[in-house]
């Protein structure tokens, strides 16, 4: 049997539609560039200068500055997926191709989790820059707040994600001008990554009769957090969370997982192709059937310093 080319084109079709539904968590807060092509892109950025002020002297000599930039390279990763059905005539074709069809919810729940995946690690993991994008670039020292971190007067061991800790995340942002009232105006807002085990660390102290993280977390003091429908947290201390089990680990202690918070211009994400599927015949395995999907994409930070690390104890 022939495969009808509208067989194709309804999968593609379909599996875009099941995508939207299935789409990654992490996509909407990300900076997306759908025009890049060829080995690799660079971003470049215009750093900061000062202005000089003026003695007032007649016939002095102007103070030329040149702005220095920086780039950030970006090199594409592809993907692809290949599942089969045995051979079908066009009545048992259908379902298959059709939106809800188990090809296309694996193909679609595939391609979210890459996007997640390729997200955390452009976000967190280690970038690379200079004039041949081989120099790495890693989360400045200033910008993780450690598993033992404390606030003031506190003296607590190695604690979860914590009130404390996100406020500190915050403020780290804010000293080092990256989020605060001139971002604001700009339309930059915060977003959060946990774990489910951190949302239950931050419930659990929300719940506990004693210590430095008890009742904080639905203080009037600090904002209640938005939750779900399902009690979920959704908007917490201005952070917009997203849940995700794929954050990383420290490789040095296996106890500890990363959360992080981070504004909404700091990652970019890069497409260098769209998602492609088609459905075809495979002669070679007594004209099965193939359903075929490929990307690809790849993210990195726009700035270093937009992003706060924060170490988590994971087995509280």
């Amino acid at each position: 049997m022939a495969i009808p080319d509208h067989f194709t084109i309804q999968f593609g079709k379909n599996f875009e539609q099941s995508v939207q539904q299935l789409t990654s968590r992490f996509q909407k807060a990300a900076i997306i560039d759908t025009s890049c092509s060829g080995e690799a892109v660079t971003f470049n950025y215009d750093l900061p200068v000062d202005d000089n002020e003026t003695t007032g002297e007649r016939l002095a000599r102007t103070n030329l500055q040149e702005i220095g930039t920086f780039k950030r390279w970006l090199r594409p990763r592809k993907f692809d997926l290949a599942t089969y059905d045995i051979q079908f005539d066009e009545v048992l074709l259908a379902p298959t191709i059709m939106g809800g069809g188990r090809h296309i919810n694996a193909h679609s729940a595939a391609y979210g989790r890459r996007m997640d995946k390729v997200f955390i690690d452009g976000l967190l993991g280690t970038n690379y820059t200079g004039t041949e994008g081989v120099t790495p670039a890693e989360i400045p020292t200033a910008n993780n707040v450690a598993v033992d971190w404390n606030a003031p007067g506190m003296t607590d061991a190695n604690s979860g994600l914590i009130v404390d800790k996100i406020i500190e995340a915050i403020g780290i942002l804010a000293d080092n001008e990256s989020y605060g009232d001139d971002a604001e105006a700009r339309g930059i807002s915060l977003w959060g990554a946990l774990t489910p085990r951190m949302e239950r660390s931050l419930l659990y102290a929300a719940n506990a009769s004693s210590g430095s993280t008890a009742n904080r977390l639905f203080s009037k003091d600090f904002m209640p957090p938005v939750l779900d429908e399902k009690g979920r947290i959704k908007f917490f201390l201005g952070v917009n969370w997203i849940r995700s089990g794929n954050l990383p680990v420290d490789p040095a202690d296996s106890t500890v997982q990363f959360a992080s918070v981070w504004t909404s211009d700091a990652v970019k994400l890069g497409v260098w192709k769209a998602k492609e599927t088609r459905v075809s015949e495979r002669a070679d395995l007594k004209y099965a059937t193939q359903f075929f999907s490929e990307y690809s994409f790849n993210a990195c930070r726009t700035e270093d310093k937009k992003v706060v690390r924060i170490a988590t104890k994971n087995n509280l």
